[in-house]
């Protein structure tokens, strides 16, 4: 049966592997109240979102003051994992994987705050970004409806919403991260993202009109 405090310990031990290999730079302390499993913001009075549109710098920047994430990654990209469970089983979840704006010096990422870094960029070279997408993972089934699949990948734009086999298992996620934007550590790290990669959170949720079109699938 899964619980808040075994998928909790297995956010724990995804976080606790990448700060050891030195592939985050920070990690956040694992929060569980109630039925959620998230991080610890280190300024909980910072809204989280104050917008429904795409991902914006302000919005990193934010999250970055807030220490609204699961774990900054050694290029300051941030990985924030958030789960529900009721009734034995994963309810909902979003998983995001944002990419930082600017190509920062890797060194500065572990010795300085990483807001510091970011307005140091902003201030000298604000227009030198990066112009990589965001990516999320939702599953929500209490809000599935045509056009808005319970599980779903959103890239690029808040009204992309590529349906997706089954909610995500936290392994599943971040193969997913490490295989596409990380080739190399991926390699580097092979036991470890393939070791719960085949597992999944919950059921298939396709529908049959979502699997007439474009949509993510995994055996």
């Amino acid at each position: 049966m899964t619980t808040t405090r075994t998928v909790a310990e297995e956010v724990r031990n995804l976080l606790d592997y990448l700060l050891s290999a030195e592939i985050a730079a920070y990690t956040n302390t694992v929060s569980e109240r109630g039925t959620r499993v998230s991080w610890h913001a280190t300024d909980p009075g910072i809204p989280f979102l104050v917008s429904r549109g795409d991902p914006t710098l302000q919005d990193y920047r934010r999250w970055a003051q807030s220490g609204s994430y699961s774990a900054v990654l050694f290029d300051g990209a941030l990985l924030q994992i958030t789960y529900d469970v009721e009734g034995g089983e994963i309810a909902a979840h979003r998983l995001a994987y944002i990419p930082c704006p600017y190509r920062l010096d890797r060194d500065l990422v572990r010795q300085e705050a990483i807001l510091d870094v970011i307005d140091l960029h902003i201030a000298n070279e604000p227009t030198n970004m990066v112009l990589h997408s965001a990516i999320r993972f939702d599953f929500d089934p209490g809000a599935a409806a045509p056009g808005h699949p319970a599980a779903h990948m959103t890239i690029n734009s808040a009204h992309c919403r590529i349906a997706c086999a089954a909610p995500l298992h936290i392994g599943r996620f971040t193969d997913f991260v490490f295989r596409h934007f990380y080739p190399d550590l991926w390699k580097a790290h092979l036991p470890f993202f393939k070791r719960s990669a085949a597992r999944d959170a919950g059921p298939r949720t396709l529908t049959e009109d979502e699997r007439k079109n474009p949509h993510i699938y995994w055996s």
